[in-house]
This record gives structure tokens, C-alpha cells and sequence, in this order.
């Protein structure tokens, strides 16, 4: 079992076959659970966020359980909307078929169809198609609305094949366009026109460039040609200096850094665009003398470039270079669990006998290079604390310890992948959320609420809102598995 499974996986063994489906076979520990459930999400002052962290704690087990919860509140939909997140969260992509077999009855309403995209748009790339995607989602209306329309083409995105059967898109709206181009979906040549326009002035433009921009490098092959107009796009925008525009201008460095067009003899990127770029690995490599030991002064997440910095820098000079990163409790131990990824991937490895005390991730260094665990813990996090018994015994290899220590960068928010998987994440966000005033108002708190972008579709107060906003809050922190198109390569 992975290490990561035993660390964090279900803490309850629950009495049923996940695949039987409904509750009269629970055991009574099972009813317990759903009493649970019932008292964090359903209660007059529920706890969404400790009913979501139950189920992702618990996982594929709890999943038909609580789709009878969902079943059992037919006149609630607010307790629908909170419940079925909780489902999904529980199955994860296992849970796919299920909701979207939901999805194709008439009765959930707009709020649950927009949530259930919004649930798979913030997933993981899928590898199986999804038969009748577009019918299932966006249910009978023969013209849905805007916010289900933006939202069923951002979870589109995570689906192959799903554009095969995408309806025409007659929409001008900036944020259905953007979705759509996210997705990799057509639209008029007039349309892409008028919003790839940098200097146009259009209102909410911003959006479109960003998921232009997205899908591009989404769907990039490899370098760019001269005169790629997506590119093109990338470096106008970068040009703007406009503080409104920082979320389309990482996206920008973000292409060029995925189509290899950014060059070491460019002027250096700041430490929040440089974050981006260096979450290409090759891009990394190309820009590796932008990477030092030292965190820049001003930079608020160094961990970040230090990961960067060990994982395509010279192993022996990262090693010579300890005395400077050792040091800095902000970066030495993501700089130590990046090293030994490293080392865990070359075919020959240097011998590494020098003590890093102060370092209790440096004992997997170490051992990759073909040293013994003679500490008797590594630190504070439990899932590397697990590992070094396991090494210790012989009972973990360097392929799993591999796997785990990627995790660990990913858990620690430190891994490259989370700058796209951030970028992509802001897009749903601005196109389903940020305009709302349940809760929405903290996002994209540098431009005035009534500037931002707010679909048409569901009231402003609606409550939908409030459940949607606190959904996404409490899936921003890098939670596993992670998500496998995002693993570094070998």
C-alpha cells in the first residue's frame, strides 16, 4: 500500500460493499457515520468544511450512503447542493457515472447542475470519455444559461473527446467564450476576433485572454511556430502593466514557459512570475541560472523557486550549496525532499555521507545515495515519519519512496504542477464566483465588485453562492492523489 494511503487514508472501516449501494446494510458503526454527515452538513449551523474533510477522510465507502442522503432531501436544495459535494468529494472520479446519471433525470435544478460541473471542473484530467456528456449536464433546457454554459465547458476540459458533441456556440459573452476556448470548443471566427483584441478595450477581455491562453497550453504539442496568434497574445499582454491584469499576465508566462519561449537572455521574471515559469520542467531547466540557494528577500512563498532550483541545478552543486539553504527553515526541507526525488530518478547516484542535523528530511538524500537510516524521525510530517521504518526494514523501495516524497512536494504546496493547476483554478473561480455577493466579494479583492465578471443565470444572493464559494475554499489547499498529468516526468 502506499505510503501516502497508510498515512492519510480512511480512518473508519466501514461495513458494506461500496458498490451494493443504499443504507439498510450499514452496520451500526455505519449509521453513526451518517449521523455524522447529517450533524456537519445538514444542522441549523452545519460545518461544511469538517463534512467535507469526513468524507474525504473516508472516502469510496462513503459514497452511496450519501447519495441516499441526497436522495432522502428532495425538497432541499441547499441540502442536495451541500450533500452531493460531499459525495463526490468522497468518490472522487469513481464518482463520475454516478453523477452524471443524476444529472440526466429533469429534476436537479440550475444551482445542482452548475455545483456538479464546477465539482468536475475542479478534478483531475480524466482518461475515458463520458458518454452524452453535453445532454446529461446541461439537462432538457434547449438554451441554458449562461452560468450553466460556462460551466459545463470548463468541466468539458477534463474530459477527452468531450468536444465531439459540444453544441454550436452562439454566446458572445466574454466568460462562455473563455470557457469554451479553455476547453478547446470553436467559436466564431468574428467572436475570437473581437476578445483576442489586447489593446480593444472590451470589458471583461481579460477573461478570454486567460482562457485562451489556457487552453493553448493545453493543447500544446510542442513549440510554438512564429506567428502563433495564442502566443502572440501572450506577449502583448505581458506588456500591459495594468494591476488588474496579474492573473492574465502569469497566464501569459505560463504559455510561453509551456510552448519553450522563454529564454535565460529575456529580462528575469519577478519571483511571482518566475514561480509560473519554473513550473514547466523544461522551461526550469532552461532558466536554471535565474535559481539560486537563497530565497529572494521579497519573495512571500520561497519554498517554491528553492524546489525549482533543486530539482534541475547541478545535484553536486545543490549538495556544495547546503551551508546557504540549510540555513533557512522557510526552504531547507522542501529543499532536501526535492534532492531526493532527484536522486531517486538517476541511474547513477553520488555517495552522500555529510550530516545535515539540522535537516530531517536530508536522512532521504542519504539513503538514496545508498546510505542507512540511523535517525529516529524525520520531522514533524507524519507521512515521511512513516516512511523511515519502512526503509529502515527494507519494506519500501526507491520507486515508492519516489512517489511519496513527489506527494510530499505536493502536500507541502511546493510542487512545480501547482502553477498551472492554480491558474486553471482562478479561471473557474472568475467565471462562476467572483461576481457573486455570497461570498464571492474576497476574490479578485484589487477590482471593485460591481467591475466584476457575474454570469447571468442565478441572483446574486442566491445560496447557491454561499456553498460554491465555500467548495472552492476548501479545495484550494493541494490535497492527494495528486492529479497524474501534473507528476514530473522521469
Amino acid at each position: 500500500m502506499p505510503i501516502g494511503l497508510l498515512a492519510f487514508g480512511p480512518q473508519t472501516v466501514l461495513a458494506q460493499d461500496p458498490a451494493a449501494g443504499g443504507t439498510a446494510a450499514w452496520s451500526g458503526r455505519g449509521e453513526r457515520i451518517r449521523d455524522r454527515f447529517e450533524s456537519l452538513l445538514l444542522a441549523a449551523t452545519p460545518d461544511w468544511s469538517a463534512g467535507w474533510q469526513l468524507a474525504v477522510d473516508l472516502g469510496r465507502p462513503a459514497a452511496p450512503m450519501l447519495w441516499d442522503l441526497v436522495a432522502d432531501n428532495k425538497s432541499n436544495v441547499k441540502r442536495r447542493l451541500v450533500l452531493m459535494a460531499a459525495a463526490v468529494l468522497a468518490g472522487g472520479n469513481a464518482e463520475d457515472e454516478r453523477l452524471l446519471t443524476w444529472l440526466a433525470q429533469p429534476k436537479p435544478m440550475l444551482e445542482e447542475r452548475v455545483l456538479a460541473a464546477m465539482l468536475m471542473a475542479l478534478g483531475p484530467q480524466r482518461t475515458r470519455p463520458a458518454a452524452n456528456f453535453w445532454s446529461r449536464c446541461l439537462g432538457p433546457a434547449k438554451s441554458p444559461e449562461q452560468l450553466l454554459s460556462i460551466a459545463v465547458r470548463l468541466a468539458s476540459a477534463k474530459f477527452p473527446e468531450a468536444a465531439e458533441g459540444a453544441p454550436l456556440l452562439l454566446d458572445e459573452d466574454p466568460g462562455v467564450g473563455a470557457a469554451a476556448t479553455y476547453a478547446g470548443l470553436p467559436w466564431t471566427a468574428a467572436m475570437v476576433a473581437r476578445w483576442s483584441n489586447v489593446r480593444g478595450g472590451e470589458r471583461h477581455a481579460d477573461l478570454y485572454w486567460r482562457g485562451a491562453m489556457l487552453g493553448a497550453a493545453r493543447s500544446s504539442a510542442g513549440p510554438a511556430g512564429q506567428g502563433d496568434p495564442s502566443l502572440e497574445m501572450a506577449r502583448e499582454v505581458l506588456r500591459l502593466r495594468d494591476e488588474r491584469l496579474t492573473e492574465a499576465r502569469a497566464t501569459a508566462v505560463w504559455l510561453r514557459a509551456s510552448r519553450g519561449d522563454l529564454q535565460p537572455s529575456e529580462a528575469r521574471l519577478d519571483w511571482p512570475l518566475l514561480q509560473v515559469a519554473v513550473g514547466d520542467p523544461e522551461t526550469a531547466a532552461l532558466l536554471n541560472s535565474w535559481l539560486g540557494p537563497a530565497a529572494t528577500p521579497r519573495d512571500e512563498a520561497p519554498h517554491r523557486l528553492a524546489v525549482a532550483y533543486a530539482l534541475v541545478r547541478p545535484v553536486a552543486e545543490v549538495i556544495a550549496a547546503r551551508g546557504q539553504w540549510a540555513g533557512d527553515a522557510r526552504i531547507r526541507e522542501h529543499i532536501a525532499v526535492a534532492l531526493a526525488f532527484r536522486l531517486g530518478k538517476l541511474e547513477q547516484v553520488p555517495t552522500i555521507v555529510e550530516p545535515l542535523p539540522n535537516v530531517a528530511a536530508w536522512q532521504f538524500v542519504q539513503w538514496m545515495s545508498g546510505g542507512r537510516i540511523d535517525r529516529p524521525d524525520a520531522g514533524s510530517d507524519p507521512v515521511l515519519r512513516a516512511a523511515l521504518p519502512l526503509l529502515a526494514d527494507g519494506r519500501l523501495g526507491r520507486r515508492q519512496l519516489c512517489i511519496t516524497l513527489e506527494d510530499t512536494l505536493w502536500r507541502w504546496g511546493s510542487h512545480p504542477g501547482l502553477a498551472v493547476w492554480r491558474l486553471e483554478r482562478g479561471l473557474v473561480r472568475d467565471l462562476l464566483l467572483a461576481g457573486s455577493n455570497r461570498g464571492g466579494g474576497k476574490y479578485q479583492p484589487h477590482i471593485p465588485p460591481d467591475q466584476r465578471y457575474f454570469p447571468t443565470g442565478l441572483d446574486r444572493n442566491d445560496e447557491f453562492f454561499a456553498i460554491a464559494v465555500a467548495l472552492f475554499d476548501f479545495l484550494q489547499q493541494p490535497r492527494l492523489p495528486l492529479p497524474p498529468e501534473l507528476r514530473l516526468p522521469d
